[in-house]
């Protein structure tokens, strides 16, 4: 049968339709938009990022997790040098925006340096729940531990945090890779996609309980007088309140009393001359890679104040916070005996 003049162009007009297509799936395939980490939904641990994966968003962003899903170079080896363990949630594990190098962990590892093994225990929208979840699932890296610090934000032990969705935290990559990123950061613009923050809610006796308990595990097999850090992170409104000489942390008693039964230290960033509003890369939670690099350095120093003490057999100071002054994180609290011994 012969085609007419309008059928012609119409399969010319399809023709060129699946070509764009085509082009714009290849484009986005190349781009690197959708080398993104994977995960594994779980149901006692909401989910977690899969192991031994690795990959560069948009090309320039490097990413990686280890055999235990850490977001490390290194795969698990907890005879190698005394272990860190840095546990959170999206602050500590940085995401795609960030290139790996620029993440809390190899940060701090950096800082630090080749003496000591930094493990992050980190996953995007994560809970101290699921944190927790996650040292039951692996009681031989919580049994490893030598030092802590543990991340911890308003509604911290609300609920251990549900995997979301696909668009939040992929379970696999798209098939069909332009529909995924036109979903995801286009449409996304338009209509509401679950969020991939942590839950806010109130805390709950039960998850405070269950938070207390497995602060009590991990410090008791670091064998330390003072095993760890609590480091709560704030929102850029609760900096701003705090600034403002308000309470920013509804939980902060609760805390405190965890902190002190084990013997902690807790690192209040609002509390940092150095942290910044314009530190926010988001507008409201997440660091940009500046913010990063001021976090790292304020922990890593505060790992050394309390590791330096424990070397010389001193309490650093009665304070339960660590002073955040800059002369005191870069000379020490525990007098003229104490060294850098973490340089």
């Amino acid at each position: 049968m012969k085609l007419t003049k309008t059928h012609k162009w119409l399969c010319l007009a399809v023709i060129a339709c699946v070509l764009m297509l085509a082009i714009v799936e290849f484009a986005v395939r190349v781009s690197g938009i959708t080398d993104f980490p994977t995960y594994a939904v779980d149901e006692r641990l909401g989910y977690i990022v899969n192991p031994n994966q690795s990959g560069m968003f948009l090309r320039r962003n490097r990413w990686v997790f280890n055999d235990r899903s850490m977001g490390t170079d290194s795969k698990w080896n907890p005879v190698l040098h005394p272990n860190i363990l840095i546990i959170g949630n999206s602050i500590v594990a940085g995401g795609n925006p960030l290139d790996q190098k620029d993440k809390l962990g190899p940060l701090i590892q950096k800082a630090i340096g080749p003496g000591y093994s930094i493990w992050p225990i980190a996953v995007g929208g994560w809970t101290n729940l699921n944190e927790t979840a996650y040292l039951q699932r692996n009681p031989d890296v919580e049994a490893s531990a030598n030092f802590f610090v543990w991340e911890y934000m308003v509604g911290g032990t609300s609920k251990l945090a549900p995997w979301a969705s696909d668009y939040a935290f992929p379970r696999k990559h798209p098939s069909w890779a332009s529909w995924y990123a036109f979903r995801r950061y286009i449409l996304a613009r338009f209509i509401s996609l679950p969020s991939e923050l942590p839950p806010t809610g109130p805390a709950t006796v039960t998850g405070m309980e269950s938070f207390r308990n497995e602060i009590g595990k991990i410090s008791g097999a670091t064998g330390k007088s003072t095993p760890g850090l609590l480091f709560l992170y704030p929102q850029r409104s609760q900096f701003l309140a705090a600034r403002s000489g308000n309470e920013w942390l509804p939980e902060r008693k609760q805390i405190e009393q965890i902190a002190r039964d084990s013997n902690l230290r807790i690192v209040d960033i609002t509390r940092s001359p150095q942290w910044r509003t314009d530190l926010y890369r988001d507008g409201e939670t997440h660091p940009t890679s500046e913010g990063d690099a001021v976090l790292a350095a304020i922990l890593a120093n505060s790992i050394e104040q309390v590791l330096s003490c424990e070397a010389v057999e001193k309490k650093p100071n009665d304070n339960l916070y660590i002073s955040l002054s800059p002369s005191d994180l870069s000379q020490g609290r525990c007098g003229s005996e104490s060294q850098n011994i973490l340089k």
